[in-house]
């Protein structure tokens, strides 16, 4: 598929992919859910100072302090969109927004975790931010299970 450029001239169409990355955490359900559904969770295991309930439409404010190479905070922004206790988790982030769900199962030995990112731009900036968070929600998944299982925090 081909679209042209702001010259007419003819370009590929970006197609950027949703994110999807999968771990068992061995601890319950409702502790993972502890984790995900509430700013003071994330704290626990990703950000610092972050602010929201699990609530649908609760406004979503992520900080990370000293998080940049000159030792700045960053945060952004966004909305609760699901919270059906124990099983899923959803939340807005990013510019534009796209779709951040966290989906938690029953498993034998413990908590199937599932987290999946839709909704990212069809643009080169998109896939940009493809290239940031795909890995990135990857290590964020590790960071829930190193806190869940152990009570390590290896972010800053």
């Amino acid at each position: 598929m081909s679209t042209t450029d702001e010259s007419g001239s003819p370009r590929e169409a970006v197609q950027v992919p949703d994110i999807l990355h999968s771990t068992l955490v061995r601890a319950a359900p409702e502790a993972v859910y502890d984790l995900l559904s509430s700013g003071t969770g994330w704290d626990k295991w990703f950000t610092n100072g972050s602010t929201f309930g699990p609530a649908v439409g609760s406004p979503v404010h992520l900080v990370w302090r000293g998080w940049t190479d000159d030792g700045s905070d960053t945060t952004d922004d966004g909305v609760v969109m699901e919270c059906v206790p124990n099983e899923r988790f959803a939340i807005t982030w990013g510019t534009p927004p796209s779709l951040v769900t966290f989906t938690i199962a029953e498993h034998p030995d413990g908590t199937w975790l599932t987290v999946v990112e839709t909704g990212l731009p069809q643009t080169a900036a998109g896939l940009a931010r493809y290239g940031e968070c795909a890995p990135g929600w990857g290590e964020a998944l590790t960071l829930v299970r190193c806190y869940a299982e152990h009570g390590i925090r290896l972010s800053t």
